[in-house]
């Protein structure tokens, strides 16, 4: 259904512009995609505490939970670049594929610090809500500040490439951000998970 969603919006830029395209893929289907992943990424302490007898420490199971999840977003999101790339949206391809360490680096955030439903209800306010709040941010006459550029290609990279000219950070620039945010967020997950303290429910 996402692959089809994309094929077919990204016939319609021509009449519709890109707008169609950022809702389907970046609001709608990848953070829904990004959920069903973070549904096995979540857990409850009981299951952690299982999971670090079976693992032989907190190191296994973080890395275990970051290739599982990794593995399982890699299929979603390369599957929409595939589809973008063969459209003729290099550029955009390049925005989708930028989706995938920014999904670990927030799923194995939250995994460190949120209960499932807080952290279900949090990938979901900052993979849909916050793009759409920042799509709307793109449509006003002014540029908006660095930082709030910076978050834009973090959070929503698939409309900051589209409306990059309006932005007072380049696309290489802002992916280049993106990509260190995320490994300093993931490592930081990482030290943080190997020092917290799990308690029998």
């Amino acid at each position: 259904m996402m692959v089809l969603s994309t094929w077919y919006s990204l016939t319609d830029v021509r009449n519709l512009g890109f707008y169609e395209f950022m809702v389907i893929v970046e609001a709608v289907f990848l953070p829904i995609y990004g959920i069903l992943i973070a549904s096995h990424i979540f857990r409850g302490s009981r299951v952690t505490l299982f999971e670090l007898t079976l693992f032989n420490g907190p190191d296994g199971v973080f890395l275990g939970r970051l290739t599982s999840a990794f593995l399982g977003l890699a299929v979603g999101i390369f599957s929409v670049a595939s589809i973008t790339y063969i459209q003729g949206y290099s550029r955009l391809a390049l925005s989708v594929l930028v989706k995938l360490p920014t999904y670990l680096a927030i799923m194995m955030a939250l995994m460190v610090w949120m209960d499932f439903i807080g952290g279900i209800i949090s990938f979901y306010i900052l993979t849909s809500a916050v793009p759409m709040a920042l799509f709307v941010l793109f449509t006003k006459p002014y540029s908006p500040s660095t930082a709030i550029s910076l978050l834009a290609y973090f959070l929503a990279p698939i409309g900051a490439t589209v409306d990059s000219g309006k932005l007072s950070v380049p696309v290489l620039s802002g992916y280049t951000g993106t990509l260190v945010l995320s490994a300093l967020m993931i490592l930081f997950s990482y030290t943080s998970f190997k020092k917290k303290d799990f308690e029998p429910q």
